[in-house]
Parts: C-alpha cells; structure tokens; sequence
C-alpha cells in the first residue's frame, strides 16, 4: 500500500490553533479544545492512505486545482494531493459555518 507523505501548511496550522483556541478561552472548555485538535490531527493521518477518495470540493473552480475535503465533526479539512511526489498538502481546517470558498479563493488568489 502506497502511503502519502503529510504536509500541513502554516494557514492551516494557524487555523487549527485557532480552532483550539477559540473553544478553549471562548467557549471556555479546555477538554473539547484537546479533544478537537487531537480528533482533527488524526483525520489530517488518515489521508497517508488513499487520499484520492475523498471529495473534490463542489465549487468548479476549486475542484479544478484538485481541492478535496474531509470533515472532523463540525471543521472542514482541505486538501490538494501531488501524485508526482506523493504527498498531500492540507491548505486550511475551517469550522462549517465560516464561507470557505470565499477563504479558499484568497488562499489561492482567485479573484471572484
């Protein structure tokens, strides 16, 4: 079994920090906060095996640049694979209610 090389960005380290973060000071529950990081940080593993079966993400523009997601109950994980060296890149970790094409668009420029 061919397995994937992991790479998580700064944009997405910072959203997942900032994930934590939130729940833990604003929400004000610390163990939701490790919970979530840790669940979020093993579905970001889990693309090491067969990352392609995953959805491209709906958007035409951005399923075109191979952008796919995953989810970890309330957070999205986006991704994009490169097959000529066998790794994924995840690019942001956004909560559900928060407009990711509109943060996906700036992350890759694209100008509406």
């Amino acid at each position: 079994m061919q397995q994937y090389k992991i790479k998580i960005n700064e944009l997405a380290e910072q959203d997942l920090e900032n994930a934590g973060d939130y729940i833990a000071f604003v929400l004000l529950n610390p163990s939701a906060a490790e919970n979530t990081v840790k669940g979020i940080r093993e579905q970001v593993n889990k693309l090491r095996y067969f990352p392609d079966s995953h959805e491209l993400d709906e958007d035409p523009m951005l399923a075109e640049l191979g952008v796919r997601k995953i989810y970890f109950k309330e957070y999205k994980i986006f991704f994009v694979i490169d097959e000529s060296t066998k790794t994924v890149y995840v690019i942001r970790i956004l909560h559900m209610l928060v407009d990711s094409k509109a943060w996906l668009y700036r992350t890759f420029g694209i100008v509406e």
